[in-house]
């Protein structure tokens, strides 16, 4: 076989990789489901005050940025233990499972007293990302090594982008379809039998992970090598350092935060932008959503074309640009079905991120990996994790100001004109800023160009990392 023939082979059958592009299913459907969930539950269902749940989440938040990068490092130990089945594979058995479940126990808060609870959703979410830090960072620390290259890459980023939105999709339908809409306050049951729901749904995904996730002996090997043992021991601070000092990673970073944001901040404002500004019924937001979910779906090969024959930069600009101007525009269209048609437009931009949000990660990777010498991935995930999780924060502290701002009064059914302008900011366009700046970051900084790319392969190749 050609030098060619082995950068553009497929080494793994299409049943591994759906199996490992389940992750993108679990980590987009439990997002969801929280995102949309979490802060509307506390804020009009049990009327925890804005400010405790603010602070909880901006806690949470916090510990976000500390527990990721930490994860990630801890997962990168070669711990003996690990050996038979793999460290990745292990550390995701540890997590996942208890992860799904512990899931639901953020909507059974313990006690109407206000401490209390702000005390049970501080510690609870806080349990719950740290699992689930262990979990996705392992899923994604896999990916780079196992699928090494760009054909078997985009492949399987192609299936992801179909699992994470049919995550996405139906981490939408599920609270729309059963969560009660009735008088605030008296629908706190619906929200613990959905989130029952999710849990054992997340369970029955991890189950079918199991097969994509084995690592094989050359990949444990590779992850335990040991050159020399100062290099072995190299602190956290020093990794921390390095990874920051690498501009293009910095910039995946601050798009990737454009990302979540956007995500983070469209998922909350959902309910409220639905029930108090557009005002439609279930059917009219389900073929919303649909229409959304379906323009990602269909653009993605359109996307992963561009990629292939421009770059992954090329197409990583498109879709943060395009997404940007799209959510301006569509923030001022109430009428239906108008709004459909913005929603479409916001749908075919962002299949762009999501198609090759992996794809693109991956090439950052390989010029670390190239660097150091080492497949030492997990703090760099860890990082990308605890930029990614900033978004809550800043989720948090948006709906914070604005919600004070603009009177969101949550025991009310209906909202004032300011209130409403409040959530359609909040929904469009603090998400389009960040998409603006993670769009002029790619462009000016970041110069992981197809040549550069496959010089970086090549070279992986020679040296057997």
């Amino acid at each position: 076989m050609s030098e060619e023939e082995k950068m553009t082979e497929m080494r793994y059958s299409t049943k591994i990789h759906a199996s490992y592009a389940l992750g993108s299913f679990f980590d987009d459907f439990l997002i969801t489901c929280l995102g949309i969930m979490v802060f509307k539950f506390y804020e009009t269902e049990i009327f925890l005050p804005i400010l405790f749940i603010t602070i909880a989440i901006t806690f949470y938040g916090i510990w976000n940025m500390i527990n990721d990068p930490i994860a990630g490092h801890i997962s990168d130990l070669s711990i003996q233990f690990m050996k038979h089945k793999g460290k990745r594979f292990t550390w995701f058995i540890i997590a996942s499972i208890p992860c799904a479940l512990i899931f639901m126990f953020i909507f059974l808060p313990p006690s109407s007293n206000i401490l209390l609870t702000f005390i049970w959703l501080l510690v609870i979410l806080c349990i719950f990302d740290t699992l689930f830090s262990f979990t996705m960072i392992n899923w994604q620390k896999i990916f780079p090594d196992k699928f090494r290259t760009q054909k078997e890459r985009t492949k399987v980023g192609g299936i992801q982008i179909l699992f994470s939105l049919f995550g996405l999709l139906l981490g939408l339908i599920l609270p729309i379809l059963f969560i009660t809409t009735g008088s605030p306050g008296t629908n706190t049951a619906s929200y613990f039998i959905v989130a029952s729901m999710i849990s054992i749904i997340c369970v029955i995904v991890v189950i079918m992970m199991l097969f994509g996730m084995r690592e094989d002996e050359e990949m444990i090997a590779r992850s335990f090598r040991v050159v020399k043992k100062e290099e072995t021991q190299e602190s956290f601070l020093k990794k921390l350092k390095f990874a920051l000092s690498q501009k293009n990673f910095v910039s995946y970073l601050m798009a990737y935060l454009a990302q979540t944001t956007v995500m983070v901040l469209m998922l909350a404002s959902l309910p409220y932008w639905v029930q108090y500004v557009v005002k439609v019924d279930e059917v009219t937001v389900l073929l919303n959503l649909f229409a959304f979910l379906l323009a990602s779906v269909c653009s993605s090969p359109f996307w992963i074309w561009i990629a292939r024959k421009y770059g992954n930069r090329i197409g990583y600009m498109c879709g943060t640009g395009g997404t940007a101007t799209f959510l301006i525009i569509t923030m001022f269209i109430r009428d239906y079905p108008f709004f459909i048609i913005g929603f479409i437009c916001i749908g075919i931009s962002m299949g762009a991120t999501w198609s090759l949000i992996y794809v693109t990660f991956s090439d950052v990777i390989d010029e670390v990996v190239l660097k150091t010498g080492k497949r030492e991935e997990g703090v760099y995930y860890g990082f990308r994790t605890f930029f990614g999780r900033l978004s809550i924060v800043i989720q948090a502290l948006a709906f914070g100001i604005i919600h004070t701002i603009t009177r969101f009064d949550p025991r009310s059914a209906t909202q004032s004109i300011e209130a409403q302008w409040g959530i359609s900011i909040g929904m469009f366009a603090v998400p389009a800023f960040f998409y603006i700046l993670g769009f002029l970051f790619m462009w000016k900084v970041y110069d992981l160009k197809p040549d550069k790319v496959q010089t970086i392969k090549n070279k992986l190749k020679e040296l057997n990392l």
